[in-house]
């Protein structure tokens, strides 16, 4: 669930011209084998693996959406199949990282001893908000997000719910930490059950004073304070870089999001 920030790039043409410097220029690629590679962000030292954004550059500080200007290139590539065949790679991705972490971590200690755990995002990591971003024609407003979440109007993305399950039956304990805060826990927690996303150890919301965090800090800081509890976590994966950039997690995995982006 995202906090109500309104800074975003100033216009298409400046978002494209990031886009020609960075090489990250949204395209609609045939649909073709994932590529999942290191996604390097200058100034976070946390492994990330998985596909580009396809938005202005991953460093960016303030947050956007892709609005009209990137609609066309946004909806072909999800008309190409690419993007879900994205989302599946990078999901089986973390799920074979997971498999390798758990033996070298834990050995044959028990899981209650080991304490392995894996953290997951929310939005368009677990619940796919793409039809509703692109009836808004990508810039949806914040209330319009409220309602959409009161509603339970999105599906789940079928690759996470099943790399969250698959992690469970491996023996990790699941966390989920989102940017939505703790009035609308209630919300989040019906919807995620009503879509079969059950089983985890804890859900994270902000608080009134985490509110002026960006989503790199307090998602950073969320995952000390479970490292605090004793927990080893494997992955943290999201749709952004901020869900697993700051450490705290032997790797990270980025889901692909042309829609919007939260530092």
């Amino acid at each position: 669930m995202r906090k109500p920030i309104t800074r975003r790039v100033s216009s298409p043409a400046t978002a494209l011209a990031a886009l020609a410097l960075t090489g990250l220029m949204a395209v609609a690629p045939a649909l073709a084998a994932t590529d999942v590679h290191p996604i390097i962000v200058p100034g976070q030292a946390t492994q990330i693996q998985g596909v580009d954004q396809r938005l202005p550059p991953l460093s960016a500080t303030g947050f956007y959406q892709a609005g009209a200007g990137f609609a066309d290139e946004v909806r072909a590539y999800r008309a190409s199949g690419q993007f879900v065949n994205d989302q599946r790679a990078v999901a089986k991705s973390a799920e074979k990282f997971l498999r390798k972490w758990l033996v070298r971590t834990c050995g044959d200690t028990s899981q209650e001893v080991c304490k392995p755990a894996v953290v997951f995002d929310v939005d368009d990591t677990l619940l796919d908000w793409y039809d509703l971003e692109s009836a808004a024609n990508f810039d949806m407003p914040y209330a319009q997000w409220l309602t959409y979440d009161e509603e339970c109007a999105m599906p789940a993305i079928a690759p996470t719910r099943d790399l969250f399950n698959a992690a469970k039956k491996l023996g990790a304990t699941v966390f989920i930490i989102t940017g939505g805060n703790d009035a609308q826990r209630p919300v989040i927690v019906a919807c995620l059950r009503a879509r079969g996303i059950t089983g985890w150890q804890k859900l994270v919301t902000r608080s009134p004073a985490q509110e002026s965090l960006t989503a790199l800090v307090y998602k950073s800081n969320a995952r000390a304070e479970i490292e605090k509890q004793g927990w080893r976590i494997g992955f943290a994966i999201g749709d952004q870089i901020s869900d697993s950039a700051g450490g705290h997690t032997a790797q990270g995995f980025l889901l692909p999001n042309p829609m919007y982006f939260i530092p």
